[in-house]
């Protein structure tokens, strides 16, 4: 059930302003390079660029995203302070700068040597994120399913993100005589199904119902789903690196059961919903289910049946199909809710304030969610033929989109009508 949120415990909106920010910049460059990346549709290679690219959705918009909604969303939800809002001004920084310079290692071959570098502030960065969680739980007192999925995963991007700092020093200094591949998907699924994944599965029990008025819906699915994935996760990576087929091949199962248990969770929560309007949220979270669904069932399929052009078409679903429709549709309604509260909850009771839903331009989210929707279709179905034409076209429709979602951003933070 959806309860009060202890806005109170919440640090000061600069903070999560300047992660916000700058994920919706890293997230408009992200959309402005895609149309450019249709040669690579050819095959599943680990090249540079697609490194620089996945790497500036990821953590320029994804990770930057999410690290500013966590520093506003744990305070409220585990109903404790921050223990540093130093260290998160600090982390932005340093996180900053890292993926800037990770950025340009990729991309310009002669700047590989910066690579290093670039990592090294990621991961320090992110070492002081996970610090600072740590840190803040030495005072909680109520282990909710939330508190426990954003717990666990904090310890998956400790150890994925060392992960990644280990391949970014070997690709320029050598030093290790590893296969690189299992390497690198090790890395992944530490990060984006042991991070992002536990993170937006916990968090989405919370918000979801509160955004939707659900009540009265069971949480037996979602509890089942936490030692699922851990149990997977674990599995799955331990046996890639041993070369244990059958075990990775069982940590896989369980990793997707989870997954399977998180939608069946999220289906029970919209079944019970009192708001029933499809809104620009609502569309967005409907959207993301269907594109969970779909990406994960073509990942199962390439998994089986050792289809290759399936995981590039699974991971591009995955990306820019659900990551990209939860976050902005969450986008919409926790900016505005923080601009509210900081700017007109003292007001509350001396004049009239605006509601939640006059802070943000409805048509121009529904414009852009039928043009991202359009956009993903289309540059799918490229991804899946191969076929140049279609990708550029879905991929210059969805940069149209991400013009509107930083127009109504801007709309929101600069809204001053009383």
């Amino acid at each position: 059930m959806a309860k009060q949120l202890a806005t109170e415990m919440a640090p000061p909106f600069n903070l999560v302003a300047h992660f916000f920010l700058a994920g919706a910049f890293f997230y408009l460059l992200t959309s402005l390079a895609l149309p450019f990346y249709a040669g690579e549709l050819e095959g599943f290679v680990l090249s540079n660029t697609i490194a620089a690219l996945s790497h500036l959705y990821l953590l320029g918009f994804v990770m930057m995203i999410i690290f500013g909604a966590m520093y506003q969303l744990i305070p409220v939800i585990l109903e404790i302070p921050l223990f540093s809002k130093d260290f998160a001004y600090i982390q932005f920084y340093l996180f900053t700068i890292g993926i800037v310079l990770m950025i340009y290692s990729f991309f310009n071959q002669n700047a590989l040597a910066l690579l290093p570098y670039g990592s090294l502030l990621v991961l320090v960065s992110m070492f002081i994120f996970t610090a600072n969680v740590f840190l803040t739980y030495k005072s909680i007192e109520n282990w909710t399913i939330t508190a426990k999925y954003i717990f666990v995963s904090n310890i998956f991007l400790t150890v994925g993100v060392i992960f990644g700092f280990v391949i970014a020093l070997n690709l320029w200094y050598g030093f290790l005589r590893i296969d690189i591949l299992k390497m690198v998907l090790s890395h992944v699924f530490l990060v984006l199904g042991g991070y992002v994944m536990m993170t937006i599965m916990g968090v989405a029990l919370v918000l979801i119902p509160m955004f939707s008025l659900a009540y009265g819906f069971g949480q037996k699915a979602i509890e089942s789903s936490f030692y699922f994935i851990i149990a997977g996760e674990i599995l799955f990576v331990y046996a890639l690196l041993s070369d244990i087929f059958w075990l990775e091949l069982a940590g896989f199962f369980l990793i997707v059961i989870s997954f399977a248990l998180f939608a069946y969770q999220m289906r029970l929560i919209f079944k019970k919903r009192v708001r029933k309007q499809n809104d620009y949220w609502a569309k967005n979270m409907i959207a993301s289910y269907i594109f969970f669904i779909l990406s994960v069932t073509v990942f199962l399929l390439s998994y089986l049946f050792e289809w290759q052009r399936g995981v590039v078409f699974g991971g591009y679903l995955f990306f820019f199909g659900f990551l990209s429709t939860i976050i902005v549709g969450h986008i919409y309604k926790i900016l505005p809710f923080l601009v509210w509260y900081q700017r007109y909850s003292p007001l509350v009771g001396k004049q009239k304030v605006p509601m939640l839903h006059d802070m943000v331009l409805e048509k121009a989210a529904d414009v852009q969610f039928w043009l991202t929707l359009g956009g993903i279709v289309v540059s799918g179905v490229g991804v899946l033929i191969q076929n140049k034409f279609l990708f550029i076209s879905g991929a210059i429709i969805m940069a149209i989109s991400s013009l509107f979602v930083l127009y109504n951003i801007y709309f929101t933070l600069t809204y001053k009508k009383i």
